[in-house]
């Protein structure tokens, strides 16, 4: 028996930053996680598209894959609800941008020590 293959493509349609967009099927193959759990994640708000294809159907950056895992690992491994894991990636982003900012200022802040030496 034939074992059936998929093959992963990305898109030609580009993002933002000019990189390449998933589809929700290859998000799904990718993040080893089912279609529909996938699209249930765009549903509740948690997964977000870049865009829609001329067709509708949402369209991914690559970072996509690492939230889809990591929504899952919040619910099924740490057992938070929906609600709780929209607002626990809210905070891990915020983070995020926390510490990138503190970098730029430490970077600033360095700069400003050696311009004084």
């Amino acid at each position: 028996m034939a074992a059936a293959k998929l093959m992963v493509r990305l898109v030609s349609d580009r993002g933002m930053n000019g990189s390449d967009l998933l589809t929700l099927s290859e998000v799904a193959y990718l993040s080893k996680l089912h279609p529909e759990l996938i699209a249930r994640f765009v549903a509740l708000g948690l997964l977000e598209p870049k865009r829609r294809s001329g067709l509708g159907e949402p369209l991914f950056d690559t970072e996509a894959v690492l939230t889809a895992r990591k929504i899952w690992r919040l619910r099924h491994e740490l057992g938070i609800n929906y609600v709780g894991i929209g607002l626990v990636l809210d905070l891990l982003d915020r983070i995020e941008t926390l510490e990138r900012q503190i970098e730029k200022l430490r970077t600033l802040l360095n700069d400003q020590t050696c311009m004084d030496l």
